[in-house]
């Protein structure tokens, strides 16, 4: 079975990752959609960040019983600070050996794979799905100025027709810091987690 990788602070989880995960399934793009939350995530290495277990139990209450799509907590287990994309792939790889696994990441993130911890090999070993971010669609030209043309013409390929999930965690964080409604953007018990557990209430309003 073809198993997509999709990785993220998932802070907090909302209807664009689930939307995703379901349009990626029904477009034959994959089989299965695994969420794996990241522990430690390089790229935010030292800026704040909601603590691992409620970002996990928001994902759990965001995912439900979504068909074809599973949780890992392969990067709580693995314990790596920071924990780098590469690293959990190859452990993943050892845990689903009769799969095949499949990295998924935004278009924003396509244009910066280049600086990814071990990039080249990521590219090498598995095969990139990339979801379309509005603005952010990278050419062979973008792609050209850190990869060999052969690449590029590889990464650029790898944009999956689907529509446009525009929903930004960040933005929801200081929506809800502000007490403003943000019903149709997470799931209810996402949102009475949340309140609930108090947080986001920190950020500047």
């Amino acid at each position: 079975m073809r198993i997509a990788f999709f990785g993220g602070t998932f802070d907090p989880p909302h209807n664009g990752h689930t939307g995703l995960a379901a349009q990626v399934i029904a477009s034959g793009y994959t089989g299965k959609v695994l969420f794996v939350p990241t522990f430690s995530p390089p790229h935010k290495f030292g800026l704040p960040v909601t603590p691992y277990r409620h970002r996990l139990a928001m994902l759990r209450l965001a995912v439900g019983t979504m068909p074809g799509v599973e949780i890992s907590e392969i990067e709580s287990r693995l314990g790596m600070v920071p924990s780098y994309t590469f690293d959990v792939m190859s452990a993943l790889e050892r845990e689903f050996s009769s799969d095949r696994l499949q990295l998924m990441l935004g278009s924003d993130s396509l244009l910066q794979l280049h600086s990814w911890h071990m990039a080249g090999e990521l590219v090498r070993r598995w095969e990139i799905l990339t979801y379309p971010r509005m603005g952010e669609m990278p050419s062979v030209a973008d792609l050209r100025k850190y990869w060999d043309a052969d690449i590029a013409v590889k990464l650029a390929k790898t944009v999956m027709k689907l529509p446009f999930f525009e929903i930004s965690s960040t933005e929801i964080r200081k929506m809800i810091a502000k007490n403003e409604k943000v019903d149709k953007l997470i799931y209810r018990d996402v949102k009475e987690y949340i309140i609930n557990n108090g947080l986001y209430k920190s950020l500047e309003k």
